[in-house]
């Protein structure tokens, strides 16, 4: 998943509106506690660290818990009763997929009806996929659309719509989407928040009231903004808080809260403090790892830790197009010179596990049997002399003035381990526009990302960075041709099991043969509930936003 590494701070010439449904000074109580914020008990409270980007579904890439929670997608990914994770209905009941893997039937359920009265018909479907190709709007998720047919004609501005080539619509319950050509991870697609099903009339007057599509109210003022998930947005005060009130009309049935306040806290001193004192419901300990060790041993609040395995990987990217990284020896030698587990004991409180690969455990295709790269530091000395370079090299890594303090802590042990095999690192920080900047262009040295899935598929990962259009804007330079062949026709395949053994084989071929990534570790997300919380689930993914339509707070009467 693509995540901001700086926050975004909404337009000035956004209009919020400050609706009355918050209670005043009505504020509730639990447990002895006194909320300060105005809302009622029965309202969870959670934290954000950044202003959210938006709330529009076509426009960002990096927030997605107001999509989560107001809006439905046509399939939904969930862990069954073994914890294996499948695609279920959503708002699609149920469909077919033809011979060729290109035509997709669906039907819609009936009933379902969004916020603003309106029900969802098979139009509603047509008009999301139109307004995120739509070249005005400029919309940030298209790549989630632009395999379906017709969808490049509207991109390029030579079509208004797929209708009749790629939609077409049946009735208002049955449609099929037709695809350019097979794509077997489509169903996982339909999933995401950028396939979030928007309606035509609320989108419409949200976009005249704006001034058109690219300066929409839809997403960020509550006025305009209707979906038909489990919440509505019901306020938003722009760097303090946003307010979701529960949809008592959701599909679903309505939530069991009244609503979550989604609280605009920066530093992690004020959210420990906020969470210790009863005033927040959910402490994402991301913000601080050295904290969870603590929680660990505590008496009160050891059974309120919820883990959850991000289905993501930390890595370090080579790219093969500078000196001595051309050499696999030497790639290989780096991979070997790096203590992951000492890495995961002190930065992490042992919450993730070492990375062999690219596919994160709970992955589809997520191979278990992958042999271990060791860490090896007189093998990897060893390499490097048959490579040419008994005495090491100097290198670079390239960091951003934005990096948090753990990254640039990280960075650093990384530079004392190269050290232990001669390798000397400069680390070069830049500023985030040049970064992103160098790295499209291919020039960037050594750099550490970390990557989240987006759809529970093997294709998420591998196409994504070593495909033949991404190696180069990623700065890997990854020159497998035959690799790279072979992942271009991996996402065709309509045979599951071979299309599984396939992306296992190319995930050894990639990483461990050619060794054309340092694969890291795939971190745990670790989260603190309060008592009262009960019902919490995580994204299925691992990452920070979730849904919390499932959610039930214990109040102080009961």
């Amino acid at each position: 998943m693509k995540r901001k590494l700086l926050a975004t701070l909404l337009s000035a010439t956004m209009v919020i509106t400050l609706l009355s449904g918050c209670g005043g000074d009505s504020g509730g109580e639990s447990g002895g506690v006194k909320y300060d914020d105005g809302y009622g008990e029965n309202v969870l409270r959670v934290t954000y660290t950044d202003e959210i980007e938006s709330g529009d579904p076509r426009q960002t890439t990096a927030d997605y818990i107001i999509q989560l929670n107001v809006f439905d997608t046509l399939t939904k990914t969930e862990a069954n009763e073994d914890g294996e994770l499948e695609i279920v209905p959503g708002l699609a009941e149920s469909w077919t997929i033809s011979d060729d893997g290109k035509t997709y039937s669906f039907k819609l359920r009936e009933g379902v009806t969004f916020t603003n009265g309106e029900t969802l018909t098979s139009d509603d479907v047509l008009y999301t996929v139109d307004s995120m190709l739509d070249p005005e709007r400029a919309a940030l998720n298209t790549d989630w659309m632009n395999m379906i047919a017709g969808a490049q004609d509207v991109l390029d501005g030579n079509s208004e719509t797929v209708e009749g080539k790629g939609i077409i619509i049946h009735d208002d319950n049955n449609f099929d989407i037709v695809l350019e050509d097979s794509y077997s991870p489509f169903l996982a697609t339909l999933s995401v928040p950028g396939w979030s099903i928007l309606n035509r009339e609320a989108c419409e007057e949200a976009d005249e009231a704006g001034g058109g599509p690219s300066v929409t109210k839809f997403g960020n003022d509550p006025e305009y903004t209707v979906g038909c998930g489990p919440f509505i947005l019901k306020e938003w005060v722009l760097n303090d808080h946003v307010y979701l009130e529960a949809n008592p009309d959701y599909w679903q049935g309505a939530p069991a809260i009244e609503g979550v306040v989604i609280k605009v806290i920066p530093d992690a001193d004020t959210e420990k403090m906020l969470f210790e004192s009863g005033q927040t419901d959910i402490f994402d300990l991301d913000v601080a790892r050295h904290l969870i060790p603590e929680y660990q041993e505590s008496e009160e609040w050891s059974d309120n830790i919820v883990p959850k395995t991000v289905l993501g990987v930390t890595y370090l990217a080579i790219n093969e197009k500078i000196e001595p990284f051309d050499d696999v020896n030497v790639r290989k030698a780096l991979q070997m010179a790096i203590d992951k587990e000492t890495i995961i004991e002190e930065m992490y409180s042992g919450t993730a596990v070492p990375a062999n690969g690219i596919y994160p455990p709970g992955l589809i295709g997520y191979n278990e049997d992958l042999e271990e790269i060791p860490y090896d530091p007189e093998g990897a000395k060893e390499l490097l002399a048959e490579a040419g370079y008994p005495d090491g090299f100097d290198m670079t890594i390239a960091t951003t003035a934005n990096d948090d303090q753990a990254t640039t802590d990280l960075v650093a042990i990384i530079q004392q381990q190269f050290a232990e095999i001669g390798v000397n690192v400069t680390i070069d920080q830049m500023d985030e526009a040049s970064w992103y900047d160098v790295r499209a262009t291919g020039e960037l040295p050594m750099y550490m990302a970390t990557w989240y899935a987006d759809i529970n598929d093997p294709d998420n990962f591998i196409y994504t960075f070593f495909s033949d259009d991404s190696t180069v804007t990623r700065s890997f330079n990854y020159y497998n041709t035959e690799a790279m062949d072979r992942i271009e026709a991996a996402r065709h395949m309509t045979d599951e099991d071979a299309r599984v053994k396939e992306y296992q084989d190319l995930e050894k071929l990639v990483i461990q043969d050619d060794a054309a990534w340092i694969p890291l570790w795939h971190a745990e997300k670790v989260r603190l509930v309060q008592h009262r919380v009960k019902g919490f689930v995580p994204h299925w993914a691992g990452y920070g936003d979730c849904c919390f339509y499932g959610v039930e707070l214990e109040l102080s009467g009961e």
